[in-house]
């Protein structure tokens, strides 16, 4: 391999009309920072005038130069990497104009190569912000963004059809302000983001984009619980039924049962010895409570701080002892918790229709009322097999990207970073890993 062919397989150009000299590697400095120079040609002999397109024949097109252009190229070390290619001037003598020679190794007047937006791309599917991926890359912020932009025109939403079964939710994105977003369930792909969560802005949106044939196909539309969006979905798809994540629903009682355990724990927050010791097992133990009836361990002794050797389910009954309003709580905590688990729904109806113990705090009865209004929901989520998981973990992601970039001042741009993140992300998981011997 001749020393021109290395230089070119060393920062991958395949242009063939690209050549190098020996000694054309140099140290120099740019805008104040050491840099790295590649001193390169690009020549040939044109077929044609590219202004008026006459053949060139008998030279009627002839060189007449030379241009130098500095392209930015991907970091070669930890220097930045510039190639100072000086490109062949033609002049045809039928128009009398000239022209310059192409390379398919940068756009037409862009002094940043194809290699580096590509590089922009690939790091824009990582968790980075814009002026980390600026100063790996070497170029500005703003033409960070200008990358991600023309490549999310490409990825962006076509609002052609919409899946079966969808998962709707929201995300905060600037303080006060809340995103809406609508996934297909079934794979998570994103099909769009909105900068507003109200009806107005959904329903518009919907109306809008899809045919009213095209939303009564859909059969399910999978939400937390949140009330508003349950007047959307039936006036929006006619034939959709509703599921009520089962997260939420677990996470709904969950918390009503822990503050149920709080208020009795500050109760106990006296100046007498013994309740001081209540206060401290219940503010320590406060998991085995939550814990479900069934995963508390009956046959294993550990030595638990506060009680010594003990079983867990010693642990939890001794604690329950305490205060009567935590054992009624704690009982109807629990059979909730396996009508859930086992997604038996007349067990679930008993223990809501049934009267409330007078025992019960007012956070869970809060929560009674909350389940029953959604109960025909509630039904659908133990029908079917979808869930909001997909979405939340989306979320998780998208709020990662927020943080990371320090927020987002202009919401168009974080979409497209967003849009750009996952479905770059999703082909990266597509392809096939390379078997190695």
């Amino acid at each position: 391999m001749s020393y021109s062919n290395s230089i070119k397989s060393l920062i991958d150009i395949q242009d063939l009309n690209i050549t190098f000299d020996e000694d054309c590697v140099k140290q120099g400095t740019f805008k104040g920072k050491a840099c790295k120079y590649i001193t390169g040609t690009l020549t040939y002999n044109p077929t044609h005038c590219v202004k008026c397109g006459i053949e060139n024949k008998n030279f009627t097109v002839f060189k007449n130069g030379t241009q130098l252009s500095r392209i930015t190229l991907p970091l070669t070390g930890v220097s930045p990497t510039y190639l100072l290619l000086r490109k062949q001037r033609f002049m045809c003598t039928e128009c009398n104009t000239s022209f310059t020679a192409k390379t398919p190794i940068v756009e037409r007047n862009c002094y940043i190569s194809k290699n580096v937006k590509v590089q922009v791309m690939i790091k824009s599917a990582e968790a980075q912000s814009l002026k980390s991926i600026a100063k790996d890359c070497s170029i500005s912020p703003t033409t960070v963004q200008r990358v991600i932009n023309e490549v999310a025109v490409h990825l962006k939403p076509h609002h052609t059809k919409l899946p079966k079964h969808l998962s709707f939710d929201e995300f905060k994105y600037a303080k006060g302000a809340m995103a809406f977003e609508y996934i297909n369930v079934l794979n998570g792909d994103i099909l769009d983001i909105l900068n507003r969560r109200d009806n107005f802005a959904i329903k518009n949106h919907f109306i809008v984009n899809y045919s009213l044939n095209d939303r009564r196909n859909v059969e399910t539309v999978t939400i937390d619980m949140n009330a508003g969006y349950v007047s959307v979905i039936k006036e929006l798809f006619p034939k959709a039924k509703i599921i009520i994540d089962r997260f939420h629903l677990v996470q709904l009682i969950n918390r009503s049962m822990n503050k149920c355990r709080i208020s009795v724990m500050n109760q106990l927050r006296t100046s007498d010895n013994e309740d001081m010791k209540k206060y401290r097992r219940l503010k320590r133990y406060w998991k085995l409570i939550l814990k479900r009836k069934s995963a508390l361990s009956s046959v294993e002794y550990k030595y638990y701080s506060l009680f010594g050797q003990r079983l867990e389910t010693s642990i939890v009954e001794e604690i329950l002892a305490y205060d009567p309003v935590l054992k009624a709580n704690y009982e109807l905590y629990q059979a909730l918790l396996k009508a859930m688990e086992e997604k038996d729904f007349k067990m679930l109806e008993s223990c809501l229709i049934n009267p409330v113990h007078p025992l019960i705090s007012s956070y869970m009865k809060t929560s009674i009322k909350t389940l029953k209004e959604h109960l025909p929901y509630i039904h659908n989520s133990f029908n079917y097999p979808y869930n909001n998981g997909k979405i939340e973990g989306i979320n998780n992601k998208i709020k990662v990207l927020n943080r990371v970039a320090y927020g987002y001042r202009n919401f168009m741009n974080y979409k497209k970073r967003i849009i750009l993140h996952f479905k770059l992300k999703t082909t990266e998981q597509k392809q096939p890993r390379s078997q190695t011997a």
